[in-house]
């Protein structure tokens, strides 16, 4: 244990303490302006294709982002932390980047409004340039001319930073916290600052602050605190005692952002965790078992992340064959005892949004690795070595190239459904009380009663699911006493529900979507004609290759349940 320690002591005696305290070679700019000024360049093709695609309208790869901004806007201007004025609804995942997207509507107002997100995620992107400049120095010298060229890739493919950007969530800012808390608790292997300064103890602030913080912006924090603890135990100096009271302030703060979180749901009536967690506990969308192979399903969803974890396994392996600590090895057992829990209880996406941040921390590894490896292993000069690295890492992230080479076209699928069925609803039911099956830009635009039959939105559904008892009785007593006369769903929201006495009076597909099927349903008899009416006008707005399907059942079962009444 001490071996390591005063091995890597030794190793960076003289090497520059960076903000977070870590020893590190001298910060060069260049190689982070050139990684911006690419993401930005991404972002800036992709947005003219967008817009071009959409005739204008700007829209996100997902609806996610509007389910955000719908809470910031209601608590700005309402105080009310839901979708609806007056109604608590524990409705966001992340309650950090709720609170930081707030402000940003009160400045921006309407649709000016809807580009926050964009940007913030560009600050986010610098921020986590910023933060790995000194080894994109270092990886970039280790390259020679491939480094550049190196360099953007990195920030464009495997950091996914315009693909994150358009998906509009609190992603970036979670990497960019991950890695500011990992670079700050690395500073604790560290027995004595070249200058004589005691750094340490700063940097321990920060870091249980930033724990706090990306705790409240994603609760998959908890799995890099316990790899952070893991490593503080193996590789830190100082007393056992010390250590282990470095990884209970890391474990305690983390603990605290889940507890401020569940306190107030809790006060309002609501479960610990929000819902569209609890959702995800029940299945909502797929296998939520814990076995080896549904493990593998998720790890193998995203090859880049197999990649980094053999790359982080590789390094683990040769540090406790080497017997000495080395400078990738600590954010190495981080990364992956964080990848390994994340996997057997979260999701992998194949928008890379859910592990994102492990790929930022994967990425810090193996810019420290690669220039060790050629350091180890000097070669001639030529660019075999350079051109097999980038090799392994273009096959490596065929996933994070495919979603940011479509990301245009991925926002013209949402601008076609979601947004135009926001876009129907706000027409034709505002201020009127509906039922939705998916919050998004359907809450973001509609001024009236929500009611949410998915459960992100809608704490008694929530219980119903939870409790298996949403069954036919369930949906017409909820209709009756809320009053809406139209339901809009996609076709996964409502799936193993069956809306008996219920008219499905349309039906958009979007041939092109993962969930392609829009339904209309009118929740009266009265409502089938009006409903079925106000579609007909709204179909010239579609796009062409939205197939539309009419009932014409419909309104003869409604006229003669009118009838039997009478």
């Amino acid at each position: 244990m001490g071996e390591r320690a005063t091995a890597l002591a030794e190793r960076t005696a003289g090497e520059e303490p960076d903000a977070s305290g870590s020893r590190r070679e001298p910060v060069t700019s260049s190689p982070v302006r050139w990684a911006m000024g690419a993401v930005l360049m991404t972002v800036a093709v992709q947005l003219v294709i967008l817009l071009w695609r959409t005739g204008g309208t700007f829209v996100y790869v997902l609806d996610d982002p509007a389910i955000h901004l719908t809470v910031a806007r209601r608590l700005i201007f309402h105080g009310t932390w839901g979708v609806v004025p007056g109604e608590f609804q524990s409705a966001s995942s992340s309650p950090l980047w709720t609170l930081v997207l707030a402000p940003t509507q009160w400045v921006f107002r309407g649709k000016a409004g809807e580009v926050a997100p964009l940007v913030l995620n560009l600050v986010a992107a610098w921020w986590v340039l910023r933060l790995l400049a000194p080894d994109l120095t270092r990886f970039r010298s280790s390259l020679g001319r491939a480094g550049t060229p190196a360099v953007v890739f990195v920030a464009v493919v495997l950091l996914f930073l315009p693909g994150l950007a358009f998906v509009g969530m609190e992603h970036t800012l979670h990497m960019a916290l991950v890695l500011a808390l990992v670079l700050a608790t690395e500073s604790f292997l560290v027995r004595k600052p070249p200058d004589g300064g005691d750094f340490r103890t700063k940097n321990w602030v920060a870091a249980v602050v930033l724990v706090f913080l990306a705790t409240l912006t994603r609760g998959e924090t908890a799995f890099v605190v316990a790899g952070l603890v893991l490593a503080v135990l193996w590789l830190g100096v100082g007393s056992l005692r010390r250590r282990i009271s470095i990884g209970a302030g890391l474990v305690a703060s983390c603990l605290t952002a889940f507890g401020v979180v569940a306190a107030v749901n809790l006060a309002y009536g609501q479960e610990i965790l929000p819902n569209s967690v609890v959702l995800k506990t029940l299945g909502d969308r797929g296998e939520t078992g814990r076995t080896l192979d549904v493990a593998w399903e998720r790890l193998s969803t995203d090859p880049l992340l197999v990649v980094l974890l053999i790359v982080a396994l590789a390094v683990v392996v040769d540090g406790v064959r080497r017997r000495s600590g080395q400078a990738y090895l600590f954010p190495a057992v981080a990364f992956m005892v964080a990848t390994l829990l994340h996997v057997d209880l979260a999701a992998v996406a194949q928008d890379v949004r859910y592990q994102a941040y492990l790929l930022g921390l994967g990425v810090l590894v193996l810019l420290r690795v690669v220039p060790a490896a050629l350091e180890r292993r000097p070669v001639r000069p030529g660019w075999w070595a350079p051109g097999l690295v980038l090799l392994v890492l273009v096959a490596g992230s065929t996933l994070q190239l495919k979603r940011t080479a479509t990301a245009p076209w991925r926002a013209e699928g949402m601008y076609e459904q979601r947004y135009q069925v926001a876009q129907f609803l706000h027409q034709a039911y505002d201020h009127e009380p509906i039922a939705i099956g998916e919050l998004g830009y359907i809450a973001l635009y509609h001024d009236g009663p929500l009611t949410d039959v998915y459960g992100l939105a809608d704490h008694e559904v929530l219980q119903a699911r939870m409790d298996h008892d949403h069954d036919n009785a369930f949906w017409h007593a909820l209709q009756e006493r809320r009053g809406f006369r139209v339901l809009v769903a996609y076709d996964f929201t409502t799936t193993g529900d069956e809306m008996k006495g219920w008219y499905r009076v349309g039906m958009w597909r979007s041939p092109d979507l993962y969930y392609p099927v829009t339904e209309f349903w009118a929740t009266t008899p009265e409502e089938v004609q009006p409903l079925l009416d106000r579609l007909h006008a709204f179909e010239s707005e579609l796009a062409d290759n939205v197939e539309v399907t009419y009932n014409r059942l419909a309104p003869l079962a409604a006229h003669r349940e009118i009838e039997a009444r009478g």
